[in-house]
C-alpha cells in the first residue's frame, strides 16, 4: 500500500470519528444560524448621513464583517478539534493499532493533522460560500475574490491545528487549548490596534502624544501573524493595502510558524512510547 493511500485511510477515519462528537453538530449549527441570520442584511436600503445606501453596497459590507466572523469561528472549531485528537487515539489504542502496521509516525501525523484540518476548514469554507451565494442571490452582485481569499485564511485554522495538538503533547487538554486560543487573541489585539495605529487621524494624534514615532515591540514583530494575515486577505478583496507590523509577510509568518510547530510535533511523537 502506498504512502498517500494510508494517509488516506487514517484522514478519512479521522473525519469518521470527530463527526460523532455531538460539539461538531452544535458548532456547525451555530454557524449556520448566524449565516441565516445575515440574510436580513442585504434585503433593505439605508440612509446613512442623508445618503442612501443601496442593496449591493450593504450587502458587500456585511459580507466583509461575516468573513472576519467566520474565519475566527474556524480558527475556535480547529482548536476544539485538535485538543484531544491524539490523547483519544492513544487512551484507546487506535493510535497503538494504526503503528502496529507499517506506517510512520511522520505519515500518522500528517493525516491526523489534514483530517481536523478538512473538517475545521471545510465548515468554514462551506459558510463562506454561503456568504457569497447570498450576496449573489440577494443582490445581484458578486466579491471576486471573497472565496480565494478563504482559502488564504485557511493557513490560519492549519497553523492552530498544528500547535493546539503540539501543545495537547505537553499540557491538559483544556490548558492546551486556553493557550492555543491565547495566541491567536494577543495576536489579534496586537495586529489590530496596529492596524488603526496606521490610520491616518489616529497616526497624527499618537505622534503627537508620543513626540515621534515609536519603534514597535520586537514581540509584536515575531508574533505569529494570524490576523494581520485575516487583514491581508480582507484587503485583497477591498483592494486596498494592508499593514503589518515588521517587514515580514503574514503568510510567511504563519506557514513559517507552521512548519516549525509541525516539526517539533513530530520530533516530540516520534520518541514517545505508544502503547
Amino acid at each position: 500500500m502506498s504512502p498517500l493511500r494510508r494517509i488516506g485511510i487514517i484522514i478519512h477515519s479521522t473525519i469518521s470519528d470527530e463527526l460523532h462528537h455531538k460539539s461538531v453538530y452544535m458548532l456547525s449549527g451555530m454557524a449556520a444560524l448566524f449565516v441565516l441570520l445575515l440574510r436580513g442584511c442585504f434585503d433593505n436600503d439605508v440612509i446613512v448621513n442623508g445618503a442612501r445606501l443601496d442593496g449591493p453596497t450593504i450587502g458587500w459590507h456585511a459580507s466583509l464583517i461575516a468573513f472576519h466572523l467566520i474565519a475566527g469561528a474556524g480558527v475556535i472549531i480547529g482548536i476544539l478539534l485538535a485538543m484531544r485528537v491524539l490523547k483519544r487515539d492513544r487512551e484507546n489504542g487506535t493510535a497503538a493499532a494504526i503503528l502496529s502496521k507499517p506506517v510512520r509516525r511522520v505519515e500518522y501525523l500528517t493525516a491526523k493533522t489534514a483530517g481536523v484540518w478538512l473538517l475545521a476548514y471545510g465548515l468554514t469554507f462551506l459558510l463562506h460560500l454561503t456568504v457569497y451565494f447570498i450576496m449573489l442571490f440577494k443582490t445581484g452582485g458578486t466579491i471576486p475574490l471573497f472565496m480565494p481569499a478563504s482559502l488564504l485564511v485557511s493557513l490560519n485554522v492549519l497553523f492552530m491545528v498544528v500547535a493546539v495538538m503540539l501543545l495537547s503533547q505537553l499540557l491538559p487538554d483544556i490548558a492546551a487549548a486556553l493557550l492555543g486560543g491565547g495566541i491567536w487573541l494577543i495576536g489579534y489585539i496586537s495586529d489590530t490596534v496596529y492596524l488603526a495605529s496606521q490610520n491616518a487621524m489616529v497616526k497624527n494624534v499618537l505622534e503627537q502624544m508620543q513626540h515621534g514615532d515609536k519603534p514597535v515591540a520586537l514581540w509584536r514583530v515575531l508574533w505569529p501573524k494570524m490576523t494581520a494575515l485575516q487583514y491581508y486577505a480582507v484587503s485583497l478583496i477591498k483592494d486596498s493595502a494592508w499593514y503589518a507590523a515588521g517587514p515580514l509577510q503574514p503568510v510567511i509568518n504563519v506557514a513559517g510558524y507552521l512548519l516549525l510547530a509541525f516539526f517539533v510535533l513530530w520530533w516530540h511523537f516520534s520518541r514517545e512510547e505508544i502503547r
